[in-house]
Order: structure tokens, then C-alpha cells, then sequence
């Protein structure tokens, strides 16, 4: 049987990367810092949808101060001392590379609403709120290497998003996901007691049950993945039962490859160089806004 840490190498291809490093400047402020990181789309596509106008571009206009008003909200609540906004660059991105109906699915952003993005980005610089975009990474990925690196430092990091995709991180006890709509946040515990086992199963139980635009195995969906993984704790395990295997597990088995592709899929780059340095995310708010 074909090892399967090498079957999943075998899956990976190379990630862009910057050459600049991650460094904290934790040692230069008496309070410990906190480093917010917006998940950019997420809350614009949110706030889009919920603002009513009487045409599109009104649409987009009222978009943006709404966006505005969640973010000045966001930072109250949050209080950060570091701040950065990640877009998405344009695709493809190595997950294409992997799957090439990666998003193929996905509702296409409003045509109105894409070609303002570039106003959006200039209102937050003009808050001091600094922003990322590179082409063929994806926001999850940058947010995710940021975070992960922050948390090495023991720096406090927050991430604004309702994705869920980025509950695999929550291992780290310095990593929190705010989801800003309801107000609610999700630490380590919070995986335990939404899905009964701990963030660092959550990319194996989506390997199983899909998550976004992950497919998963195909006829397993969250009950059966959430039995497999409490039964067997690591997806490795499952794949040496024999392909006669019934139910849940079987379907496993035989799709081996799905899973194993569908495991790389919803595993964040936590490795991931971007060049970002905390001292170049210090928020300075603009003249007028709360810090």
C-alpha cells in the first residue's frame, strides 16, 4: 500500500512565495499586542447583500459605507494595536492547480460590485487599516500564515470572518474567529463543542464530509465523517480497512484519492511566506475614527 504522507506530497505543488519574513515587535509596547485580520471579501460580499438601493451602483455606495461602519465597529469591539485587511488575489491559485473545478460553483461576484473593490480598499487605507492582495493567493492562505506566525510569537491575533474554514487554527490558544455578524466568538473549545473533537481533526473531517468548495467523499456528508473520525481519530486509520468495508468507512476507502485530494484542498497554507511584518500592520487610526 502507497504511504500516505507520500501520496499527499505527491498532491502538493509549490505555494508563491516573498522573501521577506514574519518578525513581532511585541518587545517594543508595554501592552502585549493584538493583530486583527479581515477576511476583506467576506465582510464586503456580506454587507453587499444586505443593503437594499434602488439600483446597483447606490448598491455599491451605501456597500461601502456600511462596510465602513461594520469595520469602525469591529476595531471598537476588538481594540487591536495591528491591523490588516487580506484580499483575494486573482486565480488561479495552486488549489486550481490541484482541482481544476475549484469555485467553478461559486455565485460570481456582482459585476457593479468588482469594479469598485479598488474604492474599497482606498476608504480602509484612509482609516489606517492596511490592506494585501497578490495575485494567486487566496485570503484564507495569507490570513492563515499571518496567524499562524503571530500565534508562534504568542502575539493575540483575531480573525473577522464567518468562514469556517478557518476553525482548523483555533488549536492555537493565542487564535480566535469572530464572526462579526453574529457577534459571537469561536476559540479552541468551541470546535470541541460544535463538532465533538478538537481543530486538529476538523481537516480530516472535511476530507470526508466536504466543506465549501471542498468536495469531500461522496456519500458520507457530517454524520457519517463525524462517526468515522470518533471511532477512528485519524483518517489514516480508516484508509487501512479493506475496501469491503461497510457503510460510511467503505465509501472511504474506495475513494481514497478524493479524500487525500479533498484533505490538501481545506488545509490552510499555514507556511506560507507573504511578507508581512507586524510593525508595518500597526493601526494608526485616521483623524476622527476610534482606535
Amino acid at each position: 500500500m502507497t504511504n500516505d504522507n507520500e501520496k499527499i506530497r505527491r498532491l502538493t505543488v509549490k505555494i508563491p512565495t516573498l522573501a521577506t519574513g514574519f518578525t513581532s515587535d511585541k518587545g517594543k509596547n508595554r501592552m502585549r499586542p493584538h493583530l486583527l485580520l479581515i477576511d476583506a471579501l467576506n465582510l464586503i460580499r456580506r454587507v453587499h447583500a444586505a443593503v437594499r438601493a434602488p439600483d446597483e451602483d447606490s448598491q455599491v455606495d451605501g456597500a461601502i459605507s456600511a462596510t465602513l461602519s461594520s469595520l469602525t465597529r469591529a476595531i471598537k469591539e476588538t481594540a487591536p494595536s495591528h491591523c490588516l485587511m487580506v484580499f483575494d488575489g486573482n486565480p488561479p491559485t495552486w488549489r486550481h492547480a490541484l482541482f481544476p473545478d475549484y469555485k467553478k460553483g461559486r455565485k460570481p461576484m456582482p459585476e457593479p460590485l468588482r469594479k469598485r473593490l479598488g474604492d474599497f480598499n482606498r476608504a480602509f487605507l484612509n482609516m489606517g487599516v492596511k490592506t494585501f492582495r497578490k495575485s494567486g493567493l487566496e485570503a484564507d492562505d495569507v490570513i492563515a500564515a499571518v496567524a499562524c506566525k503571530a500565534s508562534k510569537a504568542d502575539i493575540e491575533t483575531t480573525i473577522l470572518s464567518t468562514d469556517r474554514i478557518f476553525l482548523q487554527l483555533l488549536s492555537a490558544p493565542q487564535i480566535r474567529l469572530r464572526d462579526h455578524f453574529q457577534k459571537c466568538d469561536y476559540q479552541g473549545e468551541s470546535v470541541q463543542n460544535l463538532y465533538g473533537f478538537g481543530a486538529d481533526r476538523l481537516t480530516q473531517f472535511w476530507a470526508m464530509a466536504g466543506v465549501g468548495d471542498v468536495p469531500g467523499v461522496q456519500g458520507v456528508g457530517d454524520k457519517g465523517a463525524t462517526s468515522l473520525i470518533l471511532e477512528h481519530q485519524e483518517i489514516s486509520n480508516i484508509f487501512l480497512l479493506d475496501e469491503e468495508a461497510k457503510g460510511a468507512a467503505g465509501k472511504v476507502v474506495r475513494q481514497k484519492d478524493l479524500a487525500l485530494l479533498s484533505l490538501k484542498l481545506a488545509t490552510l497554507a499555514c507556511d506560507l511566506e507573504v511578507g508581512v511584518r507586524m510593525r508595518d500592520l500597526r493601526y494608526v487610526p485616521a483623524s476622527g475614527e476610534a482606535g
